[in-house]
């Protein structure tokens, strides 16, 4: 099994203007990032639009992911559906395709309990032999996994970690709950990358690497290195791209400031997703100009 550590960029799912899965820009997207020196790919999460995608869609994005990847760094895939059996397909699907690990967070639709969550995850870990990381996301699910759930779940043979969007306060309680060796804590947010790896988190699972992944990488391996002075700088660095995740819908806007930096991606989205708006881009504008990766006009 690899290792799940660092910066693991949660991709974008390149679309045409027909919104069909733009492979050219899915292939150049996966060669930026590695060649600015990710640990790790992850594809098909909310950022990749994996709730508006068709099935075949999502199968030729995991074709494309891993080929193109091809086992230079970890290929994570999100596997999430609505229900079990089709998490299952797409999850032993990916497995197929050579992905070194699955992301699935809870069902959304109707509200479960924590028995009914416990039992999700575990008929997927026995139907496919990949790694397994929760994603805690109450924002879209509408049910926040407590700690203690998530120690329970992490008694399951193949979760191995957590994708947390939630405060750093949330990713130390489960630190604390779960004893499991190894046990990833991912936190969804890079604004704070810094304080969850000094509490001992692995790293970040975040759309933001894609905008600027040689400081989001040199930030972890900085801190790793023991340069706390670095790595709080270049988290400072960064703050004026928060406010391209605070839109409801972060899809359209960080494929929009990816357009911006010069990358073959437009900011097209699957319906019934809002398109981008021109105060959106705008905003996109400004804080690329304040972050100096682009020049004003």
């Amino acid at each position: 099994m690899r290792k799940f550590e660092g910066v693991y960029p949660a991709m974008v799912t390149p679309l045409s203007r027909g919104l069909q899965i733009d492979e050219d820009g899915l292939r150049h997207e996966v060669d930026f990032l590695i060649r600015n020196h990710v640990h790790g790919l992850v594809a098909l999460g909310s950022s990749g639009e994996f709730p508006y995608l068709t099935l075949d869609e999502k199968k030729r994005v995991i074709d494309i992911v891993t080929e193109q990847a091809n086992r230079r760094v970890p290929v994570i895939v999100c596997t999430s559906s609505i229900g079990t059996d089709e998490a299952i397909l797409l999850s032993r699907y990916a497995r197929d395709k050579g992905a070194d690990g699955l992301l699935i967070n809870l069902p959304i639709y109707f509200p479960l309990t924590d028995d009914d969550v416990f039992n999700h995850y575990k008929a997927i870990s026995k139907a496919v032999d990949l790694p397994i990381l929760l994603y805690d996301f109450p924002y879209v699910t509408h049910l926040e996994m407590s700690p203690e759930l998530i120690s329970r779940l992490s008694r399951i043979e193949n979760i191995v970690g957590i994708k947390e969007t939630g405060p750093v306060e949330k990713a130390e309680q489960i630190l604390q709950c779960v004893t499991k060796e190894p046990f990833y804590v991912f936190t969804g947010i890079s604004f704070i990358l810094l304080q969850t790896l000094k509490i001992g988190g692995t790293g970040v699972i975040c759309p933001i690497p894609c905008i600027v992944p040689k400081d989001i990488v040199s930030l972890y391996e900085s801190f790793k290195k023991g340069d706390e002075k670095k790595a709080s700088q270049l988290q400072e660095k960064i703050y004026p791209l928060v406010s391209m995740v605070a839109a409801p819908v972060q899809s359209p806007i960080i494929k929009e400031a990816m357009r911006q930096l010069g990358h073959p991606i437009q900011p097209y989205v699957k319906s019934p997703l809002p398109r981008i708006t021109a105060a959106q881009k705008e905003m996109v504008r400004k804080s690329l100009l304040d972050m100096g990766l682009i020049k004003s006009k």
